[in-house]
């Protein structure tokens, strides 16, 4: 399902960058332009910011409300994006945190608990390891397991591998130590792969009786 998309904007503007789209909208040179360039900006990105949310919270309504609050958030910051990371992934950051709030408020994710979890030492060569498990997926696969995984997991998970955001970067939306969110993305990734296993294990069973 895609997220309901405002007027389509000007032709001329679609090829410019996301750079390009921030300096037009804060210039702020008329109130027309200023619309048409805020326009493209939201309909490049509220699909993504859509599907994040509903991840997330799984409720469609719910979803689209925390959406519209995104936008408005999103639109209102604007000033202090700087260019010292993809417009992309700061846009995300914002959606992930409202997203995190909205869970706190409603008790459904607590992310005290990663910050109370003992770190125990990773392997320096776990960072080129960690994609294997979900490189070999396929994404029916995937799809069947991951509503099984809790919030939290299932929040470190999307910013690690579906928005590459890195450890450092997770670290500072969570407020979380580096440490720390090596350690849940290792235990998050772990209990990823035994649900993979027991799917995988009695799709098996399911074929031999077949």
């Amino acid at each position: 399902m895609n997220f309901i998309k405002s007027e389509k904007s000007k032709s001329s503007f679609e090829n410019l960058s996301d750079s390009e789209l921030v300096v037009g909208i804060l210039a702020n040179e008329n109130r027309s332009k200023q619309r048409s360039l805020q326009i493209e900006l939201y309909n490049r990105y509220v699909d993504k910011v859509y599907s994040k949310c509903l991840s997330l919270v799984k409720e469609k309504e719910t979803a689209k409300d925390l959406t519209h609050d995104i936008w408005v958030k999103i639109f209102l910051k604007l000033e202090s994006f700087r260019n010292e990371s993809q417009l992309g992934s700061w846009i995300y950051s914002i959606a992930y945190n409202h997203c995190i709030t909205f869970l706190k408020q409603r008790k459904r994710i607590n992310i005290d608990d990663f910050k109370n979890e003992r770190v125990e030492q990773i392997p320096n060569d776990d960072t080129g390891l960690e994609n294997k498990v979900l490189k070999e997926l396929q994404f029916t696969q995937l799809e069947a397991v991951f509503g099984q995984l809790n919030e939290g997991e299932k929040l470190i998970l999307l910013m690690r591998y579906q928005d590459g955001f890195s450890v450092k970067e997770i670290a500072k939306t969570l407020n979380l130590k580096e440490g720390a969110v090596k350690m849940r993305l290792k235990r998050s990734r772990d209990h990823l792969a035994e649900l993979l296993e027991s799917l995988q294990q009695n799709d098996t069973k399911a074929f031999q009786y077949e």
